[in-house]
């Protein structure tokens, strides 16, 4: 190599290395910035459970605490078995009765005549 090539060569790493000043991080600050990400995703983690524990307690308590009503606290008996009746919804679906596979045993047209047990 000449010292041409040499002087350009020190030429492009100085100027490379201006150029390059201050656009890549120093690793204390980028793994700062890591640990400041995972304390925040931890504290989210622990604020949702915390959530999820006190809701579940809360209606524990809820259902301990509150009085209960009888099964039918809010129907009255009489109108329940007076006041309904029950249809199958499927009736109204169900074809006419036409023919009755069991009984009714439709006659086979037959395509052939059978001579002594042989069709022919």
């Amino acid at each position: 190599m000449t010292e041409f090539d040499n002087t350009i060569r020190e030429a492009l790493k100085a100027e490379q290395a201006n150029r390059e000043a201050g656009r890549v991080p120093v690793f204390a600050n980028t793994y700062a910035a890591a640990e400041a990400r995972i304390a925040v995703r931890v504290r989210r983690r622990r604020a949702v459970y915390g959530i999820a524990a006190a809701t579940a307690i809360m209606a524990v308590a809820a259902s301990l605490v509150l009085p209960r009503g009888g099964d039918w606290q809010y129907i009255d008996p009489d109108d329940f078995v007076t006041g309904t009746s029950w249809v199958a919804p499927s009736d109204v679906l169900l074809p006419e009765h036409s023919i009755d596979i069991y009984r009714d045993i439709p006659v086979l047209i037959e395509s052939t005549d059978s001579n002594g047990g042989a069709l022919l």
